[in-house]
């Protein structure tokens, strides 16, 4: 099979998300999509099923190394798109849709790079700030009384947790015993936690670490839930927002990506940011 290896979000080669693409053969198994997964150890892995459908989209699944298949993912989405916009159709489109567990996901090709459009925001739980502090190595201080730390999806939904500084940022370690002992308690607040604080005028810094104990170097679904956050709650008193945020410096891996929503008269939600291609070949 062809694969395809690119980062994501990223501003040059070996920053960013790392993505393993592969033009599945026909017949491939679920088993043997995870099993894949799990050999190349990245965050996601996503297989492109087949040639262009009737919508004009690639049936596509996204797989993590750990957790299994999950219905949406932004890096993924982003890097599969570029995937598909050289090597399948030659850059004649600059739109590639993604038929996802989720539902059809349209990408765009632009000045920005790729932006893909993400589902409206649902709103869900707030969770504890005791439960954060002790499970990810926080103060009460180090996070902000006047928003909340709450459940939004759209389309994976993250918990998203507003800090007060970068240096509480830069803090952020995952106590695992403390996890699994909230998970336990609190099973539907396990997928990802996006903590963000502000830099700057529209930069934010923002880190993520997902289920499975991993640290995510740029994470599309999750800013794209911080997007509908922000707007929620007006943090720039503005109902349409452009910003920028950076990913993944405490972790080694530099990445960027450029986000723009509003909700008047309807909820749009954009990412974008840039791919590499770092390798090709085949998959025996």
């Amino acid at each position: 099979m062809k694969y395809y290896i690119v980062d994501v979000f990223a501003e040059e080669k070996y920053q960013g998300n790392q993505l393993l693409v592969v033009l599945a053969e026909e017949g491939l198994s679920s088993e043997e999509q995870q099993a894949i997964a799990k050999e190349i150890n990245f965050a996601e892995t996503t297989f492109i099923l087949g040639n262009k459908q009737g919508n004009g989209g690639y049936n596509v699944r996204i797989w993590t190394a750990g957790v299994g298949e999950v219905p949406f993912a932004g890096h993924p989405t982003l890097g599969t798109a570029y995937v598909i916009h050289h090597f399948l159709e030659h850059e004649e489109n600059n739109k590639v849709i993604l038929n996802l567990k989720v539902g059809p996901i349209p990408v765009t090709v632009n000045e920005k790079g790729l932006t893909m459009s993400q589902n409206p925001p649902v709103f869900e739980d707030c969770v504890s700030r005791e439960d954060i502090c002790t499970v990810f190595n926080l103060s009460p201080e180090d996070i902000r009384e006047d928003l909340p730390l709450q459940r939004v999806s759209t389309g994976l939904a993250a918990i998203i947790v507003p800090l007060t500084s970068r240096e509480a940022l830069k803090k952020v370690f995952c106590d695992q015993r403390a996890f699994k002992e909230y998970i336990t308690r609190c099973p539907h607040g396990n997928r990802l936690h996006l903590f963000f604080t502000e830099t700057a005028d529209h930069l934010l810094a923002a880190r993520c670490l997902t289920e499975d104990f991993l640290e995510d170097a740029a994470t599309g679904s999750a800013n794209g839930d911080l997007a509908g956050y922000l707007l929620q709650y007006r943090y720039w008193d503005e109902d349409e927002i452009s910003y920028t945020v950076h990913q993944g410096e405490d972790m080694g891996r530099p990445s960027c990506l450029y986000i723009h929503a509003k909700k008047d008269p309807e909820w749009v939600i954009e990412v974008s940011g840039n791919c590499f291609l770092v390798a090709e070949g085949e998959w025996y």
